[in-house]
Formats: structure tokens, sequence, C-alpha cells
């Protein structure tokens, strides 16, 4: 059974001669709550709530009822057992917490809550919010969440992401529709959507559009370039940019430095022709841009932890 949360309307003078029927057409909310079963833990994350709620200018903080465990004050916060992430889509407020002290919020703005740490947080009077959220728990959420993001710096300026804001739309549709094997397919958004933040938070270089086209044409020519030797130097300058700045931004993008990735792609290749093909190790290294047979097997053992020959007898 799901905690489907009815929106309290609080009195404000900013309502005061609202009718019923204006006053509820302020607000708009939806919210659940859903208990965590083994087939959820089996996979490592599991949503536990998730909604949206938008707060009209004026009106009291937090709207509506929620379960105990989710009780929240905003002059004493609290502190959950779980992971949140938090969107705000319009207006702005503020947010604190123990491990990040007192921080401005935005529109644009996405915050994170950790297990354990006290917070708190509550749109502006003036303006009001619109919140976005889902809370999740498991191993693998654990695992993300220590990896790539940090109790001392919750809050990540997002901006207006359109591609986010459909993630968190798709979260509550599924829920409420309730499909064959929905808890599994949020599971995944919800990584989908720790995947974007991550690389949102980035640096506003990074998602320019254009560097973000040259990126992907960068890739397509490393790609065509596997049999010769390709001039990074020349090929940043050509784009109006020093090799250590193209570098920068190759590696914040794709994870790994532009010569890296390039080496990463002969390897694979070389696995799909001993896998795949009759042709000599060397054939195979000149057809993979290493400058000789023995630097090729040194290089591939060292990727892989077999020789090209044990390699090609182990998969063939």
């Amino acid at each position: 059974m799901y905690f489907l949360s009815k929106l309290l309307l609080h009195q404000s003078p900013n309502f005061s001669k609202l009718s019923d029927m204006d006053e509820l057409a302020q607000f708009k909310a939806f919210n659940r709550y859903i208990p965590e079963n083994k087939e959820a833990k089996r996979w490592g994350l599991a949503i536990t709530d998730l909604g949206y709620t938008q707060i009209p200018a004026g009106s009291a903080y937090p709207p509506g009822e929620h379960p105990d465990s989710y009780a929240f004050n905003v002059k004493t916060g609290r502190v959950l057992s779980e992971y949140q992430i938090i969107y705000i889509t319009r207006g702005e407020g503020s947010f604190w917490s123990e491990a990040s002290g007192d921080k401005t919020i935005k529109a644009g703005s996405l915050f994170l809550l950790f297990p354990g740490i006290r917070h708190r947080y509550q749109p502006a009077p003036q303006t009001g919010w619109d919140e976005h959220w889902i809370g999740f728990s498991g191993d693998h959420a654990e695992r993300l969440m220590n990896e790539f993001f940090a109790p001392k710096q919750p809050v990540i300026q997002i901006g207006m992401n359109s591609d986010l804001m459909a993630l968190f739309a798709d979260v509550c549709d599924l829920t409420e529709h309730e499909g064959f094997g929905f808890r599994r397919i949020i599971a995944a958004k919800a990584i989908e959507i720790l995947a974007r933040v991550q690389s949102l938070s980035q640096g506003g270089t990074l998602r320019s559009p254009r560097n973000e086209k040259l990126i992907r044409q960068s890739c397509c020519l490393l790609n065509d370039a596997l049999e010769r030797k390709f001039d990074f130097t020349a090929h940043a300058s050509e784009n109006g940019m020093s090799y250590t700045s193209f570098r920068r931004l190759f590696k914040q993008h794709t994870g790994l430095s532009p010569n890296q990735y390039l080496l990463d792609l002969r390897i694979r290749k070389a696995q799909t022709l001993l896998t795949n093909t009759a042709l000599s190790i060397q054939q195979i290294s000149e057809e993979t841009g290493f400058d000789s047979s023995f630097y090729f097997s040194r290089f591939f053992k060292q990727r892989t932890d077999l020789s090209p020959l044990n390699y090609r007898k182990a998969f063939r």
C-alpha cells in the first residue's frame, strides 16, 4: 500500500480572500512513499519516495502531511535515513545542513540530502518555489553518492535543464500508473538522474553547445584514426584552443585523456581482430596504429593481462 499524501492548504494573509476552490488551484502536488521490498534491495538502489510540489509565494511551508519518518520542521530541521535529490525549478530560498552550513537556493539549484545529516530548507516567502524530488537507498546508491558527491557540497547549480526535468516527470508518471516492473524502471531513472547531475556539475564550459559538439566530433575522428598517428596539438589549434585546454575538456567529457581514449579504442579493435580474424600479430599491430608488434604485444598485455596470442587462444 502506498502513502499518497493529501496536500493540506495553509491559510496565509495572501490567500485570506480566496475561495476554497481558488485556493486549491494555487497548489499542485504529487507525493508517493514506497515501501522497500526484497526485489528492490537486490537492485542495490530503490526509490523510497518521490514527488513534486508547487509552493506559491506567501504560503506556509512545508505543506501537506507526510509519514512520521519524513516529518519536517523548518526551524529545527530533520535527519533522514535515506538519500534525496531536490531540484528547484522556480523561485528561491535557503538551505542549511550540519555539513555545509547556510546556502542560497535559486531556480536551477539542486541540493542533495545525506543519511544521518541534519538539514533544513524552505522557499523565500516572497517567491515560493517549485520542487521536484526523489528519495532512495541501497548499497549501489551509497556507492554512487560516496564516489561522486559530498555532504560538504550539497548544492549544485544545474540551471534549468529540460532533460533533467523530464526525468523527474517520468519517475512521477511511472509511479502514478504503477505499471508492471515500475520499481525497477524508476530505479534506473534515478541512476540516470544521478549521472546527469554529476555530468552537469562539471562546469559551465563543458555544457556549452560548441564544446559538446567539439568533443563529439573529436571522438568520431579518433575512431577513424586507429591506423595512423593523430596530432592532438594540431587538432586543438584548429579548434581555437591550446592542447592543455582541449585535454582538460576532453577528459571532463569522457573520463579519459585524448591519448588514453585513442589507445583504448585501438586495444578494443585489436581484441576484435584477434578473436574474429586470422591476421598475424604484426598485421594487427599495423591496423591498430602501433609502431611495432613488440610494443603492441607489451601494451596489450599491460591492458588485458594476456599476450595477444594467449588472448586469441582464450577467446576464439
